[in-house]
């Protein structure tokens, strides 16, 4: 015996339309993706004395970035190609003048490779490894990116 098209129908349909289905997607996303509010990315702070540069806010930077400091040291000596020590856990002093354009681009260069994510550009990411590599994990919108070798 077959079933009539009433009792067919009888069973229960999920009928949503568009905006419904797209508040339940905004609504799963994690909070970090919906908030618009952003915080400002630290500027270097550097002067030139004699022949050495100082980079004042070297290790306040790293922090405002919450990255280590040996990641942005390692990647700064890559990018200027001279000897550096750090001074009382707070500077960078360079041998050679450059002047803050440079370390400030040099910082850009540093953020946009090892702190803002590639896919939506928002500074939400960790460094985790995964399979003995080390990639950018971006905690707004899931992305993962493998980062550059230093």
């Amino acid at each position: 015996m077959t079933k009539s098209k009433t009792e067919q129908s009888s069973s229960p349909k999920l009928e949503l339309n568009y905006n419904q289905l797209l508040d339940r997607l905004y609504m799963s996303l994690p909070q970090k993706a919906k908030e618009s509010v952003r915080y400002e990315m630290p500027t270097a702070i550097s002067m030139i004395q004699g022949k050495q540069t100082i980079w004042k806010n070297f290790i306040k930077c790293a922090k405002d970035l919450d990255r280590d400091q040996n990641l942005l040291y390692k990647f700064v000596m890559k990018e200027i190609s001279t000897s550096s020590t750090i001074v009382n856990n707070q500077a960078l002093v360079l041998n050679g003048a450059f002047d803050n354009q440079k370390i400030n681009l040099i910082l850009e260069k540093f953020i946009n490779a090892f702190v803002l994510c590639s896919e939506c550009k928002k500074p939400d990411t960790t460094i985790i490894t995964q399979h003995n590599i080390k990639v950018l994990k971006c905690s707004a919108c899931g992305a993962i990116s493998a980062l550059p070798k230093l």
